[in-house]
């Protein structure tokens, strides 16, 4: 796969041997690290309901633990340049190693909040490690080819979450008690990951830039207005996205809504489907990232989004949910893309990737922390579901609008 794809490949850029090796450790890292996403996505949430009864607090919190580890991310870049300097894929081992130990202590206990503090710590260790996955994009891959070859990926971890999501909804179906095997299985993963960055080529300690003061960072903020402009937009949409995400499995697991799929179902809804969207689309979307303009791009994906939300919530039907689950999966692959690669796109220099990085996952990661559980909140002030999703797709809708008058910003091009 990885030679046939870079002999398609516009050659105007040589093809290094570090970009060459950096992508089969690639290949064989996202069949891994499809299982762990899909882990993390949906059946933690079967456990937290139906394993350990959480209450809806709680399981906010399992939404929330991820963008926790952004708003972490700044301090975690702090320490590994320059209190324990390390270089960035060592850093990445260090981190995917607190994710193999926490997920393995998950399917040890039998304590519901022990369950839930491991499984946070997990979420939290695993996203620290994107600053410096990103770094190693930036130094590996060329401009040229780097959205694309992050599609071709994505399709790849698609593929791994495809090939086990059912089978382990029917485990978790024959017996809850498997729920350890699951988790088990996840540590693994998590470990053989840790061991492919290990191998990595091309790795180094950041830049002292990377990690200035979190104030001087946060100037970025002020000095660039773009760079604000797009974080507004993308936080109405992620807001949005955050609030509902965590409640479509809520809507199809929880008797009261009159769904009560079983936990086979659930994973090809929530699991399977966006999956295969990924497979088809994952490419797609690369090549739109590599040669068109970025707020297009983004508009795309919020009018996905605007599709999929209302439909979800508004039917019973299993088709439609299906159906709803394409689109939203077709607009989470584009916004993974986007996500990964979009700083890089607009940074006016690469001395300062990593400053950008930190203060975009600072930012986010407090909004989406608030907005993660915030779907769960409103349950519990007796807003309905319906109103809840009215408010997602309105948010959306003004941050499409917000992305229509930046598309002749040169800037995006």
């Amino acid at each position: 796969m990885a030679i046939s794809f870079f002999r398609s490949q516009d050659t105007s850029i040589p093809i290094s041997t570090i970009e060459r090796k950096t992508f089969r450790l690639d290949c064989f890292r996202f069949i891994f690290q499809g299982f762990i996403d899909a882990e993390f996505k949906t059946y933690v949430l079967i456990m937290a309901i139906r394993v350990f009864n959480l209450s809806g607090k709680d399981k906010g919190l399992f939404s929330a633990a991820t963008h926790l580890g952004q708003i972490m991310a700044p301090f975690v870049l702090k320490f590994f340049t320059k209190i324990y300097p390390l270089k960035n894929n060592r850093a990445i081992v260090v981190l995917l190693f607190l994710v193999t130990l926490n997920i393995a202590i998950a399917a040890w206990t039998d304590h519901g909040m022990t369950f839930l503090l491991c499984i946070t710590l997990a979420r939290i260790s695993y996203k620290l490690t994107l600053p410096f996955v990103t770094d190693i994009y930036n130094c590996n891959y060329p401009k040229i080819r780097r959205g694309q070859i992050i599609g071709l990926l994505f399709t790849i971890s698609a593929l791994s979450g495809v090939g086990l999501s059912y089978f382990i909804g029917k485990i978790l179906d024959y017996s809850l008690n498997n729920y350890r095997l699951i988790l088990l299985l996840t540590a693994i993963s998590a470990l053989i990951c840790g061991c492919i960055f290990f191998k990595m080529p091309n790795g180094h300690v950041l830049s002292q830039e990377s990690a200035s003061s979190l104030r001087s960072n946060l100037s970025l903020l002020f000095d660039d207005k773009l760079f604000l402009l797009i974080l507004c937009l993308w936080s109405l949409m992620s807001i949005a996205f955050q609030m509902i995400l965590p409640l479509r499995i809520e809507y199809v697991a929880n008797t009261r809504y009159g769904i009560n799929l079983s936990n086979a179902d659930i994973t090809i809804l929530t699991a399977m489907i966006p999956a295969l969207t990924r497979i088809f689309s994952c490419f797609f979307w690369g090549k739109i990232f590599d040669t068109q303009n970025f707020a297009v791009m983004k508009i795309l994906v919020n009018c996905c989004y605007l599709i999929s939300i209302p439909m979800f919530f508004f039917t019973k039907s299993f088709l439609a949910l299906a159906f709803s689950s394409i689109i939203l999966g077709l607009g989470y692959t584009g916004h993974l893309t986007a996500w990964q690669l979009w700083v890089m796109k607009i940074v006016p220099c690469p001395e300062k990737l990593g400053a950008y990085i930190s203060i975009n996952m600072i930012i986010m990661g407090l909004r989406d922390t608030l907005s993660a559980g915030l779907g769960y909140y409103l349950l519990d002030l007796s807003v309905s579901l319906h109103t809840i999703c009215i408010i997602a797709t309105i948010l959306v809708t003004i941050s499409t609008i917000g992305f229509v008058f930046l598309i002749k910003n040169p800037r995006l091009q």
